[in-house]
């Protein structure tokens, strides 16, 4: 990226959020809610149409990005508790990262009306691989260089080196990392 670019980004970005690292670059959020809550390592780059939330709950949302990481157009995180991905992850477009889930068994409240959230950290290892139009849900850990296809929904854990798909994800195989990769 060119220094020129750096410093602009860093500039314009770096005073807002918890954290803004050197060499990232934010292009043109549709919305970034409580940044002072969001930290953003080195070498980070978010494509536009962002939406990056830091919930106001009695948790007080974080989210935190690692170093490296490559974030595609139309990404949406919320955390209401902690969303937490590693360094050097890889989000294609449209994937949505979420923590929490809107009370909906309330017995006097619709779901609408009802502040009350239901909330369990979301953790995205380093170096994992997150599909096209995929969704993490509450309470999931993304292993070390996992892979989650497309248009995915993931509710239980990912193993590292597993490969999963499909609604709800189901693994499709490992990788062997010991191995030399086929050509």
């Amino acid at each position: 990226m060119n220094l020129c670019i750096a410093l602009w980004n860093q500039v314009r970005w770096s005073w807002r959020f918890g954290a803004f690292g050197f060499r990232s670059r934010l292009a043109c959020p549709d919305l970034v809610l409580n940044a002072r809550r969001i930290r953003i390592g080195r070498q980070v780059l978010i494509s536009k149409g962002a939406r990056i939330e830091a919930i106001d709950s009695d948790r007080r949302g974080e989210i935190e990005i690692g170093d490296g990481t490559s974030i595609q157009m139309y990404f949406h995180c919320g955390a209401a508790e902690s969303v937490k991905i590693g360094r050097d992850v890889l989000i294609a477009g449209r994937v949505y990262i979420t923590d929490h889930d809107h009370k909906f068994d309330h017995p006097e409240l619709p779901p609408r009306r009802c502040r009350e959230l239901v909330t369990r950290p979301v953790v995205v290892e380093d170096g994992a691989w997150l599909g096209e139009g995929c969704v993490i849900l509450k309470g999931v850990r993304v292993g070390a260089r996992a892979v989650v296809g497309a248009n995915a929904v993931v509710t239980r854990d990912v193993a590292p080196g597993a490969v999963v798909g499909g609604i709800p994800a189901k693994e499709i195989k490992r990788i062997d990392f010991s191995r030399p990769p086929e050509s």
